[in-house]
């Protein structure tokens, strides 16, 4: 009898204790709420204490942003190893605001710390996303593309478009075309298809180039990944409507939004177009000008050289 009562008042006991972590973990937020007004009023230490609270009464885990006041609230009150552990917490949180650290008041005693710069790295390297080797690989494929489209005009102007010298230097423009169609591949394969935060200024028009050069076959290819690009913003809309216009003149001689023009007795003029009366509102959907404004405000030299055929 009095096993079966000690069995019972430890199962009471537990369950007393399941229930209040629970409502611990479950009304968490409000004293956070407590916490962020302790912090307005500037009751920093008191603020502290509530957000270490709030943290270990939901198993550590806390926003980056209330983790933040958690660690000013401690650089405020001087507890420098508190503050820098909450500081490292939001770091690899991917907090990138470098300027909004380096500038906020209260974290004033600890910019002398050697701890800080390391920080401070952290928040910066969380900021900058850029993927070197691939943004000079693209940048210098660009320089070439643009490099090599110009010289081989000059050969035509000189020799004319069917002269010795224009196909012999064409062969060498489609020999890097192979060579660069292979390293985009990789860079794509490897690390998706990223915006210019991460392949540079010059990387979303140097795939671009790269896959127009690039057989239809292998343009059909990767046509959903810039669809999708363009989708979530890492490639600028007129790259994908450049791209769609090139399959759609080779598979049906027209195109959808206008983008490849050609020279005609001195003006600028696209090539046929399917629905005409409707490219405009194509355009406008996806982020374009009207082709009026297109056509009028093309230059050359300032814009893809690859728009013209």
């Amino acid at each position: 009898m009095r096993l079966k009562y000690c069995c019972l008042l430890l199962f009471v006991t537990l369950a007393f204790c399941f229930e209040s972590k629970a409502q611990d973990k479950q009304d968490y937020s409000v004293p956070l709420h407590v916490a962020d007004s302790l912090f307005a009023t500037k009751k920093y230490k008191k603020a502290a204490s509530v957000y270490s609270m709030v943290r270990a009464l939901n198993y550590g885990v806390l926003d980056t942003a209330h983790l933040y006041k958690a660690a000013a609230c401690w650089a405020v009150t001087g507890k420098r190893d508190s503050a820098f552990l909450y500081l490292e917490f939001i770091a690899g949180r991917g907090f990138e605001n470098e300027r909004m650290l380096s500038t906020d008041p209260l974290f004033v005693r600890l910019r002398r710390d050697s701890q800080w710069e390391t920080i401070i790295s952290a928040v910066h390297q969380n900021r900058v996303k850029l993927i070197p080797s691939v943004a000079m690989e693209l940048s210098q494929m660009l320089k070439n593309y643009k490099a090599g489209f110009e010289q081989y005009q000059d050969i035509v102007n000189q020799h004319g478009k069917n002269s010795s010298e224009a196909k012999s230097f064409k062969e060498l423009l489609l020999q890097a075309d192979s060579i660069n169609f292979i390293k985009v591949s990789s860079i794509v394969n490897t690390y998706g298809w990223k915006s210019k935060e991460y392949f540079g200024p010059d990387g979303p028009e140097a795939l671009i180039a790269t896959l127009l050069h690039a057989s239809i076959a292998n343009q059909k290819k990767y046509f959903s990944i810039i669809r999708i690009a363009a989708l979530n913003g890492s490639l600028p809309a007129e790259g994908f409507a450049i791209m769609a216009d090139n399959i759609a003149l080779y598979e049906n001689n027209t195109q959808i939004y206008g983008t490849h023009l050609r020279l005609n007795n001195g003006q600028y003029e696209a090539y046929s177009i399917a629905d005409e009366a409707g490219v405009d509102t194509r355009r406008e959907q996806i982020g374009l000008c009207s082709l009026a404004v297109y056509l009028q405000n093309f230059k050359p030299y300032s814009q893809l050289y690859y728009y013209i055929k």
